[in-house]
């Protein structure tokens, strides 16, 4: 073990390394994760949600959400669908794809997939069908109401009841002739007020306007509550997305005809009243060669947990833009997710993808994003595949029909989020106060309702007879530094968050909110950090109480912590480099690119959704990631620790997680490795040394009967540093440089550059100065 770990240690403590026989032309650089200090846009690759067998038609993306299962065991199914006939062309029943694991794969069905759908305040869902509307049997020319059917979901959007009729009147508006229907394409629930419609229709020969309409009996009957954009013979307008933004702004979203922009409106009255004339949004407009650089289609929007508004279109290709205020007043990052268009002219609207996209949010900061590779048409009378049709190369290489979906992770500013929910399920992190009893009828309320990281009102926790406490108990002391807080859905509410650090303390205010509302999580980050490990709230009355729920009433919808000193990878992009670490990458002489380092949502029992990756599959690469902290003279480093697997081959020392307590930006000042027999090592510059006697771990792979993890802290000076493991003292290392300069940070990686084989999960980092 000394010459091949000695050997290690150079790969690691040393930029240039000289690489194996097998990789003689490797290529080693550095890769940055990106910054903890900015929100953050990253998307995944694309993958195929659905191939139909036979290329038959599969295009106009769609997909929806909703909270459902108990608060003790929630789960947020994703339910998409897409179009099985050729536009223009006779209508066949649509295709319904279901993913039970945040979009990462679907299961294909027949049956409407209910697009035009929102969550009611009594806890069902509404959908308004577009087949089967009617005009009155004896009305006029130009008619200004309709039957539209409308079903309801009371099992969140599995199954739906037998359509019935609604009646719709858009007066003063009217239809164009009574087989003109009112096209709807998005659906909001007003808590406490009307549900929303915004939808379009043929108003005059050749021109669709925009309205909004409201409905006070949950879909049963809607009237015109404004005109959001008027059509007229020079632009029309037509597909509408809607959203109840993060300050409370009901912001509408439209198509013109004229493909110049996407328009947007906005009232803060819940369409009342509006701020101004609707308008094109600036950053989406074209240049001066007439480069569209957002798509000109069906927008669709969706406010996340964390209060960040992100909106999708198309046409051309499928685009993806985030408003990280949460109010859609700007856009701050535009991206497109999925590209099938011409090579040969991006820009062309006629190949490709129809543009039809969707997105939904899975997560408090992860969402799906959905959209087709080829536009299915009728044209000449004649079905066309737009990635065929004109023999043009298509840009993702796709000329057959699929639907297509890419997960984005959509990030706050700040790391070292705590996954409450999942330290609560795991018996780690404890929930007290007023707010344990779920409301009847609602199983996603009680105290895990605020934890559960959704922003749906029937997910909070909630309480009749006025003002409640939720009490925290942490797993542990954490320097927290910042508080994210959603109180009462659409109403609202004060809080003051008080915390301890120890049960027997008495609680100390460290900031109070004043009459927040809105839709979303908004965070505070107070003058002071705080070291703590008990956190309360204390919840005020709210201004509006859930259908059912006497007044007063308190709720809380949301909670979330951030602490300073320990990063458990929950704000970082899932399959990336965790933000504000760098990670060893290699370019083998085959051309391939190895990192073998990212943040995994397969966490083995840790306790949180999320841990930090260390995969060694390549003999050419050594997967190593590091983080540089403030120099101090002391620093200390702790983690948590399972093995998924060891390499077999060789000694039980010679497969080890080695970890490093950094001095400048890569040199080991003291390395250690936690080998396949469960001992602890350091190298002390010459020579590895054993601390301790015996097995210091459990080092075993098996997750039967729960998977084992091992806690480790060293606490470091600048020429000394003692290890515990489990608790336990194991013993005292001195550097591996010699050096007694200051420590900058801190190292992870596999045990070699020559072998594979290794595969090991570390969480909850934690980093302190002394």
């Amino acid at each position: 073990m000394g010459s091949m770990l000695a050997g290690m240690l150079a790969l690691i403590v040393t930029p240039v390394v000289a690489p194996p026989v097998s990789a003689a032309a490797a290529t080693r650089t550095e890769v940055a994760g990106l910054s903890p200090a900015a929100p953050a846009l990253v998307l995944g690759a694309p993958g195929t949600a659905f191939d139909p067998p036979g290329d038959t038609p599969a295009w106009f993306a769609m997909t929806s959400a909703y909270d459902s299962g108990t608060a003790q065991n929630p789960t947020r199914p994703v339910r998409a669908g897409y179009l099985r006939h050729y536009d223009a062309g006779p209508s066949a029943e649509p295709g319904r794809l279901t993913s039970a694991n945040g979009g990462q794969t679907f299961t294909a069905s027949l049956g409407d997939s209910r697009e035009t759908a929102t969550r009611l305040d009594d806890g069902r869902v509404l959908h308004v069908g577009l087949v089967g509307q009617t005009p009155p049997a004896t009305g006029p020319a130009r008619p200004q109401q309709r039957t539209v059917p409308v079903s309801y979901s009371s099992d969140d959007a599995g199954t739906y009841s037998a359509p019935v009729p609604a009646q719709v009147d858009i007066a003063p508006q009217s239809f164009v002739h009574p087989t003109a229907n009112l096209i709807p394409t998005s659906l909001v629930q007003v808590p406490g007020g009307p549900v929303l419609m915004a939808g379009y229709a043929v108003t005059d020969p050749q021109i669709t306007t925009s309205m909004l309409l409201a409905s006070v009996d949950q879909g049963l009957t809607w009237n015109l509550r404004a005109t959001i954009a008027q059509g007229t013979s020079s632009r029309s307008f037509s597909e509408t997305g809607l959203v109840l933004a993060g300050n409370g702004d009901l912001v509408a979203v439209m198509r013109p005809s004229t493909y110049d922009n996407l328009w947007v409106r906005r009232s803060s009255t819940a369409g009342t009243t509006w701020t101004a004339a609707a308008a094109p949004i600036p950053e989406f407009a074209a240049d001066a060669n007439g480069n569209r650089p957002f798509g000109r289609i069906m927008p669709q929007l969706s406010l996340l947990p964390n209060g960040i508004l992100a909106l999708v279109a198309g046409r051309p290709q499928n685009f993806v833009a985030l408003s990280y205020d949460g109010t859609g007043r700007t856009w701050d990052v535009k991206r497109s997710f999925y590209d099938n268009h011409s090579v040969a002219a991006p820009q062309d609207l006629n190949d490709g993808t129809s543009g039809n996209a969707d997105l939904v949010w899975t997560e408090a900061n992860r969402a799906v994003l959905m959209a087709d590779s080829c536009h299915a048409l009728v044209y000449d009378g004649t079905n066309r595949n737009k990635c065929t049709w004109r023999g043009a190369t298509m840009s993702d290489g796709t000329t057959t029909f699929q639907i297509k979906r890419v997960l984005a992770d959509i990030l706050t500013a700040g790391v070292g989020k705590i996954d409450l929910a999942g330290k609560v399920t795991a018996g780690t992190v404890q929930l007290g106060g007023d707010y344990g009893a779920a409301i009847a009828g609602h199983p996603r309320t009680g105290s895990r309702g605020a934890v559960d990281g959704s922003n749906e009102m029937w997910s909070s926790a909630i309480r009749s007879g006025g003002a409640g406490v939720f009490d925290i108990s942490l797993d542990r002391a954490y320097t927290l530094s910042k508080v994210g807080l959603s109180l009462a859905i659409g109403g609202a509410a004060s809080a003051t968050v008080q915390t301890r650090l120890t049960a027997d303390a008495p609680w100390a205010d460290w900031y109070s909110v004043t009459n927040q509302s809105g839709y979303a999580l908004k965070y505070t980050t107070p003058t002071a950090a705080r070291q703590a490990r008990h956190v309360r709230v204390l919840v005020g009355e709210s201004s509006i109480c859930p259908p059912g729920v006497a007044a007063p009433c308190s709720q809380l919808n949301e909670i979330e912590l951030y602490a300073d000193d320990v990063n458990s990878f929950e704000n970082d992009p899932v399959n990336g480099i965790p933000r504000g670490y760098r990670a060893d990458h290699t370019l083998d002489d085959a051309g391939a690119g190895h990192i073998g380092v990212w943040v995994s949502q397969s966490t083995a029992g840790s306790g949180s959704s999320r841990a930090l990756r260390i995969a060694d599959g390549s003999t050419a690469h050594l997967p190593a990631v590091r983080r540089l902290d403030s120099a101090a003279g002391a620093k200390t480093v702790g983690f948590r620790f399972h093995p998924d697997q060891w390499r077999t081959t060789g000694g039980p020392e010679s497969s080890a997680l080695l970890f490093d307590v950094l001095t400048g930006t890569r040199q080991a000042a003291f390395h250690f490795a936690l080998t396949r027999e469960g001992s602890v090592r350091y190298y002390d510059g010459r020579v590895w040394r054993s601390l301790g006697t015996g097995q210091s771990f459990n080092p075993s792979v098996s997750c039967t009967g729960g998977c084992v993890w091992t806690d480790v802290e060293v606490r470091a000076t600048t020429t000394t540093a003692t290890i515990t493991v489990n608790g336990r003292l194991i013993g005292t290392a001195t550097r591996a440089d010699g050096a007694t300069s200051a420590l900058s940070g801190h190292s992870f990686s596999a045990s070699s550059t020559a072998d594979a084989d290794e595969n090991f999960l570390v969480d909850d980092v934690y980093t302190r100065n002394g």
